[in-house]
């Protein structure tokens, strides 16, 4: 390892160490920035070890084999695991099953690439297997990071179409995502729809908050739903801007509505103009909005709607 790099990874580490406990997207940021500092822990404990093979190498004389196996896999899992639990000490986070699986990949990428040449054939291939398997889970790690960019690029460029469930990675812009599911048998605009299920927890709903935030110059938001009961059913809509979520406001500083449906599709329109108005003493930010939410009210039992062409006009 050259001598400059070999003595910037320790600066590296310690400079990114605080890094666990502060800072970091939030819980509204954009899917692809998570997904992005999530891979952080890849390569910060790539990072430690491979400074790390470093001692070995310099300590190869006085440790065993196993040693130095211990020191290159345990150490730095160890170090993992404690950094999990300090989260917890530290913010309340709880430790994370898919944190620790990207620990101990970034300490496999290390190890398998760098390790030293092997001359019997036997090892060679052990060898190229674990190489092999260690890039097909970097894949499973950075597919999440994949799948968020390419519906981030979809959801730009179909503006001022919010969600139209053509696609199943529109579900994943919801919160509450498990309760949405890609539904084309009962559809109201292309092939698709969403089936939403709702519980009768006192509020059950869904909320969408991936999407393009500036709605600034569209009159209406427009979307669909379908209600399978014989029978009315009351439908709460929400609406709050970015200043609402920051602030953790009152009911009153967000537009507030409800809705009855009547059985089968009903096509539903918010005039975005009440909406800005609606927020007490000031005036909704229509070019950072925040969430759109749909949620019914102690529910008697189990339902599902479905919900399609959600759209700005």
């Amino acid at each position: 390892m050259h001598t400059l790099v070999r003595r910037s990874i320790p600066v590296l580490l310690v400079i990114g160490l605080p890094f666990f406990f502060v800072g970091g997207p939030g819980f509204y940021s954009a899917r692809s920035r998570v997904h992005l500092w999530d891979l952080g822990h890849i390569l910060y404990f790539g990072l430690f070890t491979l400074w790390l093979t470093g001692l070995a190498s310099d300590w190869q004389a006085a440790l065993s084999r196993g040693r130095r196996l211990a020191l290159l896999v345990l150490l730095p899992f160890v170090a993992g695991l404690i950094i999990e639990c300090l989260q917890f000490a530290v913010n309340g986070r709880r430790p994370g099953m898919d944190d620790l699986f990207r620990n101990t990949l970034g300490i496999l990428l290390v190890l398998v690439f760098q390790c030293w040449p092997l001359q019997e054939s036997r090892q060679r291939l052990c060898l190229g297997v674990l190489r092999a398997a260690s890039l097909v889970l970097l894949c499973c790690a950075l597919w999440p990071l994949f799948r968020s960019v390419r519906d981030e690029d979809r959801a730009w460029r179909e503006f001022p179409v919010l969600a139209d469930f053509e696609s199943k990675g529109e579900l994943s812009r919801w919160y509450h995502a498990n309760q949405l599911r890609q539904e084309k048998g009962i559809v109201r605009h292309g092939s698709c729809s969403a089936r939403v299920q709702l519980s009768t927890a006192r509020i059950s709903g869904v909320t969408l908050l991936h999407f393009p935030h500036d709605w600034h110059g569209y009159r209406w938001l427009r979307f669909s739903v379908y209600n399978p009961l014989n029978g009315p059913l009351e439908l709460n809509c929400r609406l709050d801007d970015s200043r609402h979520r920051r602030t953790h406001g009152p009911y009153s500083d967000r537009f507030n509505t409800q809705l009855v449906l009547r059985p089968g599709w009903n096509d539903l329109a918010i005039d975005l103009e009440e909406a800005e108005k609606a927020p007490k003493g000031r005036r909704m930010d229509m070019s950072h909005i925040a969430g759109f939410s749909l949620f019914v009210v102690q529910q008697k039992a189990p339902l599902a709607l479905f919900l399609d062409h959600v759209h700005l006009n």
